[in-house]
């Protein structure tokens, strides 16, 4: 049917598959993929598509750890033929001060839009989700509160921490996805512990599969050839995390538990 539909196209067509994430684990999927490949390989007799482009967090080439058995990761055919994604979508300083310029002209704060710009990139390191979420709290939850009445108020530097701190305790589709990623991966987990906890620097090459996952969920960054948790606020959200993880498996919440259920038991 591909090779039928192509064939009467004028020009070989492109093929987008948006959310290829939650398709990894469909047999059905994976067979349809491998058929794409084989068209690919015989395109200079077979009409197919000039390019699959398949859009998701994973890397085509890391997809084999969600879709195969683990004796299988290093023997899947489909997955040789890929190109390289090397466009940066992180903010940068510059990035954020243009939004905040467009964003400014409409509501005239008075901010000191560079100072502001310079703040926020210092807490996401321009991670696009983190970004906007915290111009988002300050436009619709600092302003107007108690400490900051109106948005000129709202618009700096101690507006922003506000707007941190309700980011860091919150409950988002970010975290929660991250927070999926790291019981999926044990080995995601441990370097990010290291990382957090351990002080030890790891060096940050792709050759490693641990630094390798982390890097593509968007958990650490290269700092001059280090790995690097990818912001401060990440930093907060997973050390909280891992550290009431620890307090929640030990003797002492075991214990203050049965305490607090005994307690209970008595006074009814």
């Amino acid at each position: 049917m591909i090779k039928t539909w192509c064939g009467k196209l004028d020009k070989a067509p492109d093929l987008i598959i948006d959310e290829v994430d939650t398709a990894t684990n469909n047999q059905a999927f994976i067979d349809f993929l491998a058929q794409l490949r084989a068209y690919y390989m015989k395109r200079p007799r077979v009409p197919a598509f000039q390019s699959v482009i398949l859009a998701g967090v994973y890397d085509v080439r890391n997809m084999l750890r969600k879709m195969r058995p683990e004796e299988e990761h290093r023997s899947n055919s489909p997955w040789n033929i890929a190109a390289d994604f090397n466009v940066d979508m992180s903010f940068s300083i510059e990035d954020i001060a243009g939004m905040l310029e467009e964003y400014e002209a409409d509501s005239h704060t008075g901010m000191d839009i560079e100072a502001m710009a310079a703040h926020i990139y210092s807490y996401t390191s321009g991670y696009p989700y983190l970004t906007s979420k915290l111009c988002k709290l300050m436009d619709e939850r600092i302003a107007g509160s108690i400490v900051f009445p109106d948005k000129t108020a709202a618009w700096t530097r101690s507006g922003l921490l506000e707007a941190v701190k309700l980011l860091e305790n919150e409950t988002n589709s970010l975290f929660l996805s991250l927070k999926r990623k790291v019981e999926d991966y044990p080995e995601l987990r441990n370097v990010l512990y290291d990382l957090l906890f351990t002080g030890r620097p790891i060096p940050y090459t792709a050759m490693n599969d641990a630094i390798e996952i982390a890097a593509m969920f968007g958990f650490i960054r290269n700092e001059n050839g280090t790995a690097v948790i990818y912001n401060r606020i990440f930093e907060t959200v997973l050390c909280n995390w891992f550290m009431s993880e620890e307090y929640r498996t030990s003797n002492i919440y075991d214990v203050g538990v049965r305490e607090k259920n005994q307690f209970v038991t008595g006074a009814l």
